[in-house]
């Protein structure tokens, strides 16, 4: 059984920094081949053990970037050792938030057929799906866990600031109005979908908790990357947020996952359709004692591999943690340098995306974006962070 988690809701704030009506500009896009963009995307950080999973159904939300008529879902077993067995996958569009659907869902194959066997560590996409949608439209996936499948490892991205369901019992992934046993808040086994499009081009946003949402509004999509997509609506361009609480770009952390660099080539080059990435990672580097000119280094080397893989890349500063436990006078200053050191452009970057100037008040956050642990941004916080990123650079 899925432990019950309880989630607040709350209106959305407005983007900030642009004006309604007022399309973003962006660098022309030059894919010209036919094929998938992500148009939501998740981070799988780990695999714990279950309870097994057994002859259940899952509800999660995925809010897709850009619009379009044919979609594919794609499932993963990333760094599990037992192969999933999913006995039915359904996709439809959430009504007014909540775990019930516009109309009923509409069945997701796999070869032509509805059952499709993960396997251990590996990936599955859909066949595509004939499905009408609008860019920043939420969607709700169901995953129905076959009888007998006793599924008692399954990877997890801890943090997925929605309020997903579980029924215990039997397959509805087909209802309408889902009967929840229970509700959780961490995103399993669905790895991303994604959206044909005759000219793909994706931001990959990546980075840490501030990038994850941690401490923005839960069920709102009100994380930089989603007001960056709002932004980005009508342009062609979809984003996908790869973000993962505490993760670092130099070390791996057990939940919190691979480090940036050796999860690089699947969280962002293997992402469908990826032509641009905004890498935001490092803060929680600098306050586990790294250097600043070590994460420089490791920073460097990834951008070097963006463009190796023909990608633009834009690095962010890191934002003020000032007051926060962790957050030293020490760390402070490696901050401040490597801050110095992206804004500099000898990084090689494309682009800077200020995260910084955005939110900062002399060395800490202002106290209109403060969630209250003076490190994470809050909502307001995220909106103005997600206008700071340069369009014109992607």
């Amino acid at each position: 059984m899925i432990k019950h988690v309880f989630r607040a809701t709350s209106a959305l704030l407005l983007v900030f920094g642009i004006a309604a009506g007022q399309a973003p500009a962006v660098r022309g896009l030059t894919t010209s081949s036919p094929g998938w963009e992500a148009a939501e995307s998740t981070a799988l950080a780990y695999a714990p053990t279950l309870g097994p999973w057994d002859n259940q159904t899952l509800r999660m939300v995925a809010r897709i970037s850009t619009g379009g008529t044919s979609i594919r879902i794609r499932l993963a077993d990333t760094f599990s050792s037992q192969a999933a067995q999913i006995g039915h996958v359904t996709v439809g569009t959430q009504m007014n938030g909540g775990s019930t659907l516009e109309t009923v869902p509409t069945t997701v194959t796999f070869g032509g057929a509805q059952a499709v066997t993960i396997p251990a560590g590996g990936t599955v996409a859909s066949d595509p799906v004939p499905f009408t949608v609008a860019a920043n439209t939420r969607l709700l996936v169901s995953i129905y866990i076959a009888a007998g499948a006793q599924l008692s490892q399954a990877p997890r991205h801890d943090y997925a600031d929605e309020t997903e369901y579980n029924h215990l019992g039997g397959d509805v992934s087909t209802a309408q109005y889902y009967p929840t046993s229970n509700t959780f808040s961490f995103t399993t086994l669905l790895d991303g979908i994604d959206v044909q499009s005759a000219a793909p081009a994706t931001v990959v946003a990546v980075g840490d908790s501030i990038t994850d949402g941690l401490n923005t509004m839960s069920d709102t999509d009100t994380r930089w990357p989603d007001y960056l997509s709002a932004r980005l609506a009508g342009t062609g361009l979809a984003v996908v947020d790869e973000g993962i609480g505490g993760n670092r770009a130099t070390s791996d952390q057990g939940a919190s996952g691979q480090s940036l660099q050796n999860r690089w080539q699947r969280d962002v080059l293997s992402i469908p359709g990826v032509r641009d990435v905004v890498d935001a990672d490092g803060i929680n580097d600098l306050r586990g004692g790294v250097s600043a000119a070590t994460l420089e280094q490791a920073q460097a080397s990834l951008v070097a591999s963006a463009h190796a893989a023909g990608l633009h890349i834009l690095l962010s500063t890191i934002t003020p943690c000032a007051g926060e436990t962790q957050c030293t006078t020490a760390v402070q200053a490696q901050i401040a340098a490597y801050n110095v050191w992206v804004r500099s452009g000898v990084s090689g970057a494309d682009g800077v995306a200020d995260f910084d100037a955005a939110v900062d008040a002399g060395g800490v956050l202002k106290p209109i974006y403060d969630s209250g642990d003076h490190l994470h941004p809050n909502s307001a916080g995220a909106a103005v962070m997600g206008a700071a990123v340069p369009t014109g650079q992607l």
